[in-house]
């Protein structure tokens, strides 16, 4: 009789032991990852602004701890005047940690007007995280006496930090030229340099120009600004997309 009792409360023992253990480990879930996005920049400087038929600047600091599976960029006024991106390149998915940095083209087509603009990172864990801003974009108001520039150049399009890079161009002014500037514009950020040696010039000018590539550019890819103002205050820029940094 003792021996019985003793196997049932043993046996008793064992379910709620058991029963508690579970109850242990619905309560306990397991943790999930995370994103954060830091210094998020829509338009140039962040200004939240753009042209149409040029592009936005975007650019972010992206951390996750599960690898990210992809950023998705959409920008939208209404259902007919939007656009949807995403990016699968191997410097953004399947890593930790990206500097994410893209120039979204804007067709002519869009309206002009405020529209909402968002970036997604997803990471493998389907967690996602998301940066946004209204930007406001509107077509180019072009004004016939600014600087006119074609035919912008570059000898190569890789080269390494203290290389050297030369830039031809045809300008064409109507008042003397104030200041033209080569910018380098990526991920590491924005390495502007000055050309003061057609300062005074007007009419049509043929630019050819030797230029180091800025020291503080590290390896990635970079757009490059080619901007040439006037003595009234009036500016034209040109860009060079796709130049790599070894």
């Amino acid at each position: 009789m003792k021996k019985k009792f003793f196997i049932g409360a043993m046996a008793l023992l064992s379910v709620f032991t058991l029963s508690m253990t579970s109850c242990s480990d619905d309560d306990d879930p397991v943790a999930k990852s995370s994103i954060q996005i830091k210094d998020a920049e829509f338009g140039h400087h962040n200004e939240k602004v753009a042209t149409i038929g040029k592009d936005l600047h975007l650019e972010c600091e992206v951390t996750s701890t599960a690898k990210i599976k992809s950023i998705q960029v959409s920008l939208k006024k209404d259902d007919k005047n939007k656009i949807e991106k995403t990016y699968t390149d191997s410097k953004y998915v399947g890593v930790l940690n990206t500097t994410f940095h893209e120039h979204l083209d804007l067709p002519e087509t869009l309206e002009e007007g405020e529209y909402n603009c968002v970036i997604t990172v997803t990471n493998v864990d389907n967690v996602v995280k998301t940066a946004e801003a209204k930007v406001k974009l509107a077509k180019e108001k072009a004004d016939p006496k600014a600087p006119k520039i074609s035919n912008l150049k570059v000898n190569a399009m890789e080269g390494a930090a203290n290389g050297k890079l030369t830039f031809t161009a045809d300008i064409e002014t109507v008042d003397p030229i104030d200041e033209i500037e080569i910018e380098f514009h990526g991920a590491a950020g924005e390495f502007p340099q000055e050309v003061d040696k057609f300062k005074g010039q007007n009419g049509k000018v043929k630019f050819e120009k030797e230029i180091t590539i800025p020291a503080g550019c590290k390896a990635g890819e970079y757009h490059i600004h080619f901007t040439v103002k006037d003595s009234k205050g009036r500016e034209t820029t040109e860009e060079i997309e796709g130049f790599k940094v070894k």
